[in-house]
């Protein structure tokens, strides 16, 4: 189900606080604006029946900025296809999304760019129409102006402009040339970024430029198919010409590296790295008064990574005390993030989640009261499975990582489901992640299954090693994985091995059909969402841009569609029509094969929905969930189960 509560942010000044709430069962988001001292006070609500609100931030202390999404049906075969003539004719059913500016009393909505004020892209319809543009600056030093990038076709690229949040006017800044990606700004809105792929040898080339010139220079050089990208996190506080980056530079878990692009025969400096997993990123606040008067940029507190759980190693002791004193005064076992801050922290937005917990938002007053804003789920922690991280070895000697969710009933040997996630470059982990995913072990969980979620090889954030090992593995080693994971879950006498099921979205879903059709075959069904059924289809439906081909070097393996034949379990399809990541005619062709061999399934359509989560409204999810949890009942013969407490 949608979370009750989405985001929570305060103003620049902190004196209002903007909450992203559900309205109800089967009803859009609207934001709740309070006055922050006083939030016993009824909150003025923005939003409107037919305007779903998909987030929301600042512009200034007087206007927000609201995102918002609509169905539409447009011309051509899929999203982001620009060039004429390519894909089948016809319209494809989408969503198209808006960024919007209102003031606190909800009147004078202005969309941004303001079309009037705009000459349009000749692919518009297609591209612009539905991607509404990417805020990319503050320009705090404008507080009635923000920098936005569109996004233009394959040959036209993406312009950036400076728009008024009051009345949309627009001011182009510089147009993106389509033969670069990676664009990146410094603290002033200036590109000082920028990468392109050499076409001869298949290098990937990071250019800079420094801070106040025009000259671009060749900064770092490395070959694609290692895929041992460099990824800028930022420039330096009052550095303009240092960065942070995250990079595997002479190691196998990526560190974060500090370069002084002005001294390029100097060695960087690595700044932190773990062993075992790759570092996520800086965290940056203000420590200095400089800073909470606004003549200093925040500066470095620490660094932010994931482990069994999303972890942040301090570095300064003001803001690891900080820390400790959030941790000590909620449950333990949390992970507590500040989630926002106004200046001189008088207040202090956290969001605390966990294993067991989806999601709470809590608002610290001068660093000393506490008090409860909102939670994302009505669900209670004491309500769901215990979950617990496990490390197995797959068939080849590798060592593997999983989560581990336990029903909350019930007695070992459980009927169990494999949940491989989606990507498939990404990952799981203890905590309850922002996607909303991780809502269905615990459903799974709260009716007697236990769940395992396998980081198979490939998975993302477990160093070079553990990705490269599933390049051009898909249904081969990576799929023995997630087989693997269920076999040591048996052997250790917690899965049941007459009663196993596997269930996975997008690549998941790919997994899912996977799981179909070997021999032999460890589960008795298989539940595909969104899944991928031929590798051919989504090569040729893949978004035609430049670098594809580059960044694609991981996928290749075994097409489910092209053995559909070897399905020897009953399935059940689940699949959005607006799916334009993996479009529904993945599960369609599929289906029509399963009729003509006569093989066993059911097929759930959910109208209106699309590949994301968040698209998926209270109809679709009750629609969903009845039909998977009845399936494993009475298709699967997982059962008996049990209902939430």
């Amino acid at each position: 189900m949608r979370p009750i509560v989405r985001d929570v942010d305060l103003s620049p000044s902190g004196e209002r606080l903007a909450v992203m709430r559900l309205l109800g069962r089967g009803e859009n988001y609207a934001v709740d604006v309070y006055e922050t001292d006083n939030m016993g006070e009824r909150p003025y609500t923005l939003g409107a029946e037919h305007m779903d609100i998909v987030g929301v931030d600042w512009a200034n202390d007087e206007r927000l900025l609201i995102r918002t999404r609509q169905p539409v049906e447009v011309p051509g075969r899929r999203v982001a296809y620009n060039a004429a003539g390519v894909g089948a004719p016809g319209r494809v059913k989408t969503y198209a999304y808006k960024l919007l500016s209102v003031g606190l009393d909800g009147g004078a909505w202005v969309e941004l760019p303001s079309k009037s004020n705009i000459a349009r892209f000749a692919s518009e319809t297609v591209v612009q129409r539905l991607y509404s543009p990417a805020v990319v600056h503050r320009l705090p030093e404008e507080d009635d102006w923000v920098m936005i990038e569109w996004l233009g076709s394959d040959d036209v690229g993406t312009e950036v402009f400076r728009v008024n949040v009051n009345n949309g006017r627009s001011e182009p800044l510089f147009q993106f040339s389509s033969s670069y990606f990676g664009y990146g700004y410094d603290h002033d809105g200036d590109v000082r970024i920028r990468s392109y792929v050499t076409p001869n040898d298949n290098d990937i080339v990071i250019q800079f430029r420094l801070k106040g010139e025009s000259e671009w220079n060749e900064w770092i050089r490395y070959d694609a198919d290692e895929r041992r990208s460099l990824a800028v996190l930022g420039f330096v506080p009052g550095e303009p010409n240092q960065v942070y980056v995250t990079w595997a530079k002479d190691r196998d878990t990526e560190g974060v590296f500090q370069y002084d692009l002005s001294r390029l025969d100097a060695e960087p400096e690595l700044l932190f790295a773990t062993d075992r997993y790759d570092a996520g990123g800086v965290v940056t606040a203000c420590i200095s008064q400089a800073c909470v008067d606004g003549d200093e940029d925040p500066g470095l507190v620490g660094f932010y990574y994931v482990g069994d759980a999303p972890t942040t190693y301090y570095v300064d002791e003001e803001a690891a005390a900080l820390q400790q004193s959030i941790d000590a005064a909620l449950p333990a076992g949390t992970f507590n993030a500040i989630h926002d801050r106004a200046t001189e922290d008088k207040y202090i937005v956290i969001h605390s989640m966990g294993p067991k917990e989806p999601g709470r938002y809590y608002l610290l007053t001068d660093r000393t009261n506490l008090q409860l804003l909102a939670t994302a789920s009505a669900i209670e922690p004491g309500q769901l499975g215990e979950r617990q991280v496990v490390w197995y070895e797959a068939r080849d000697g590798m060592r593997l990582n999983a989560v581990l969710t336990l029903p909350t009933s019930g007695e070992p040997p459980y009927p169990t489901v494999a949940h491989p996630h989606g990507g498939p470059q990404s990952r799981d982990s203890l905590h309850w992640n922002s996607s909303f995913w991780d809502e269905w072990p615990q459903l799974l969980a709260t009716r007697g299954y236990a769940v395992l979620q396998p980081n198979f090889r490939g998975s993302t954030g477990f160093g070079y090693e553990y990705f490269a090992a599933g390049d051009r593995q898909w249904g081969l080693k990576m799929q023995d994985d997630v087989d693997d994971g269920i076999q040591y879950l048996i052997d250790q006498g917690i899965a049941d091995p007459d009663r196993l099921a596997i269930f996975g979205w997008s690549y998941g879903g790919y997994s899912a059909f996977m799981g179909s059709l070997r021999e032999p075959n460890l589960y008795r069904c298989a539940i595909p969402g969104a899944g991928v059924s031929s590798m051919e289809l989504i090569a040729k439906e893949e978004w035609n841009y430049r670098f594809r081909d580059v960044f694609q070097m991981t996928r290749g393996g075994l097409s489910p569609l092209a053995l559909v034949e070897n399905v020897n379990v009953p399935l059940l399809l689940v699949h959005g029509d607006r799916d334009l990541i993996v479009p529904i005619r993945h599960s369609d062709l599929f289906s029509l094969e399963l009729d003509r061999l006569d093989k066993p399934y059911k097929y759930v359509k959910l109208v209106d929905a699309a590949h994301t989560v968040d698209t998926l409204g209270f109809q679709h999810s009750l629609d969903f969930y009845e039909a998977m949890l009845g399936f494993l009942v009475n298709d699967c013969g997982l059962g008996p189960v049990s209902a939430i407490q």
